[in-house]
């Protein structure tokens, strides 16, 4: 078979047997059928390139074919390729989980392995209810999130997030989840520009209402992320993780962040709770996935302070954790995982992210006085441009893809996460391309 009839075969069996998430079943989008990576930029089976500005699902941190990885894959599954954690151990989990540690804050020292974001979500809420009963609460079975907020895909996850879209058909969902005010402004209606000036946004005396509301001695946790990207690249004000770890330690709740989009560099710290936290007032538990593997491989992890992993000594049929997965803490995506970090810190990636994300930001900058753009913001290598509708969101990716740039619309929002491999001159690249088909789309629209 040759490439051109390969190429032929991929489509006819995309349209008649692959059912792709997050699309309608009767699209009109010309589907895209993507062949090789290389670095920042993909190439699809009609010999167009495309600059990746959003690394795949967020996670392709180091772009595509990095040498260190797909060595390290390959030598691992050569050596052994997987076993099961529950009955032995293999070396690249073991050195994972001590890597973790070392890039986490000095309590968060044990990590559990998972396959995807949302099982470290189900772990994580699984974890914080099981710690509480062992201490004897087992009342406390709530777990707070930002109404804004998204967890993952699976039920738990699911039900974590206030969200119509992702929630509607697909009950009855579990009980035991409520919702905090996302610390977004409150004031600006649909469709208007966000100034600043005059914007509400929810914080210290909202929240501690809301818990008082739901009842502190019912909630086991508060599970949010430094940044919600899905929720529309939302960075809340400084100081607000902050102010959740102090409402969480004078009300016994356990601190969950969720890391899965802003781990390992993406925001431009190794993690973005770092923004605000630091040991000793560190969250309490933290999931990641997405960047820990740099996409090569499906990992996620739940990374706890020790005393929590050493409560479930007591668990009374038992004595430790009763969960895990088939393939959680795979040996060959915990290799890959070890050469993605090896090379975020020996490139210092987290110090590009930043210096990188600055010069997308300024360079957006002109957007905010474009018709049809309600704001820019972001934090790192992670930069949402929110429109005035999810239509116009859409445009703007339709006419940047016509241009060989990819981005990701989800509602109203562009979302751009580059690998953090991105040069400057990509950057410039990226954000000119995307400027003109702002410009495009809303001239189109009317606007």
């Amino acid at each position: 078979m040759t490439i051109n009839e390969s190429h032929a075969a991929s489509r006819a069996a995309d349209t008649a047997h692959l059912w792709h998430p997050w699309r309608p079943v009767l699209g009109s989008l010309e589907q895209l059928v993507l062949v090789e990576g290389r670095g920042c930029r993909i190439s699809d089976d009609r010999d167009r390139s495309f600059l990746d500005l959003r690394a795949g699902t967020l996670n392709a941190i180091l772009g595509y074919g990095y040498p260190g990885v797909t060595e390290a894959i390959r030598e691992q599954a050569e050596r052994l390729s997987t076993w099961d954690l529950a009955e032995a151990t293999t070396v690249p989990a073991a050195l994972l989980a001590a890597k973790i540690a070392a890039l986490m804050p000095g309590p968060l020292s044990r990590t559990l392995f998972c396959n995807s974001g949302s099982e470290a979500t189900e772990a994580a809420v699984k974890i914080a209810r099981m710690w509480h009963r062992l201490d004897g609460r087992p009342e406390r079975t709530v777990v707070l999130s930002y109404a804004d907020g998204y967890h993952g895909a699976t039920s738990a996850a699911v039900a974590a997030t206030a969200s119509a879209f992702r929630r509607e058909g697909a009950g009855p969902l579990p009980g035991g989840y409520a919702h905090l005010a996302t610390p977004h402004c409150t004031v600006c209606a649909p469709g208007e520009r966000h100034t600043g000036s005059g914007c509400v946004v929810p914080g210290r005396a909202v929240w501690e209402e809301q818990i008082r509301a739901i009842g502190a001695e019912r909630v086991a946790a508060v599970m949010v992320e430094p940044v919600l990207s899905v929720g529309g690249v939302i960075v809340p004000p400084a100081g607000r993780l902050t102010v959740l770890r102090e409402l969480c330690d004078r009300y016994g709740m356990l601190l969950i962040v969720d890391e899965v989009a802003t781990g390992f560099g993406r925001t431009g710290r190794m993690f973005g709770f770092e923004h605000d936290l630091g040991a000793p007032a560190a969250p309490d538990l933290v999931t990641t996935a997405k960047g820990l593997t740099g996409g090569y491989m499906p990992l996620s992890a739940v990374t706890v302070r020790e005393d929590i992993y050493r409560a479930f000594a007591r668990d009374p049929l038992l004595g430790g954790l009763r969960h895990g997965h088939t393939t959680g803490g795979h040996a060959t995506a915990c290799a890959a995982a070890l050469a993605v970090l090896e090379a975020v810190e020996n490139e210092d990636l987290v110090a590009a992210a930043a210096e990188r994300g600055t010069q997308l930001l300024s360079l957006l900058e002109v957007l905010t006085q474009q018709a049809g753009v309600r704001a820019v913001r972001g934090r790192g290598l992670l930069v949402g441009v929110e429109m005035s509708t999810i239509e116009l969101a859409g445009a703007v990716s339709r006419a940047a893809q016509e241009r060989g740039v990819l981005v990701r619309a989800f509602g109203p929002v562009v979302t751009l996460a580059p690998p953090l491999v991105i040069s400057a001159a990509d950057v410039a690249l990226g954000a000119k391309t995307l400027i003109d088909a702002v410009q495009s789309a809303a001239g189109e629209a009317g606007i």
